[in-house]
């Protein structure tokens, strides 16, 4: 394996893989592919998938993580083929981080919702009552919250007591 035969391979392993213990590969494998876009993870995927049809595998290419865990080629692509596991479950992982109201609709930024039940706010002193139209929501990092505007107040709530207008 050579730098311009696999260059996103072998960047993965010099920058996300640590020089700690080899059983977190797979997590930091499945962490990194959840941060990638689409076709940056296939194209990942696709350089693992070459290097592991290859029956004799160069380990000099790993640079010093491929060096100083794998004793054979065939040790390196059974570590190869987990981390190509890690990395598909990650693919995954999209439609599982998928923000859905209350009814199972997914929702997107900038969608509008509407509150299904009176929402005490923590520091404020009104409450969302029921029925009120939110525009132009921001997806969060976590799948069950929504950022919103109301009243001039940026409010974070969960996608269980909204349903999509």
């Amino acid at each position: 394996m050579t730098n311009q035969n696999s260059p996103k391979l072998v960047s993965f392993l010099n920058t996300r893989i640590s020089d700690g213990e080899p059983d977190q590969d797979t997590e930091m494998a499945r962490t990194h592919g959840s941060s990638l876009g689409e076709a940056d993870l296939q194209s990942l995927i696709q350089e693992i998938r070459d290097l592991r049809s290859k029956s004799e595998l160069d380990l000099t290419g790993f640079g010093t993580e491929g060096n100083r865990w794998f004793a054979d080629s065939d040790e390196a692509i059974a570590w190869l083929g987990s981390i190509e596991t890690a990395l598909e479950s990650a693919q995954g992982q999209d439609e599982a981080r998928t923000a859905l109201d209350c009814n199972g609709t997914p929702l997107q930024d900038e969608d509008s919702v509407t509150v299904i039940k009176d929402l005490k706010v923590k520091g404020g002193s009104s409450d969302l009552k029921r029925g009120t139209l939110i525009r132009k929501i921001r997806l969060t990092a976590d799948p069950k919250m929504i950022e919103c505007r109301v009243d001039g107040s940026v409010l974070v709530l969960k996608t269980e007591f909204l349903k999509k207008a």
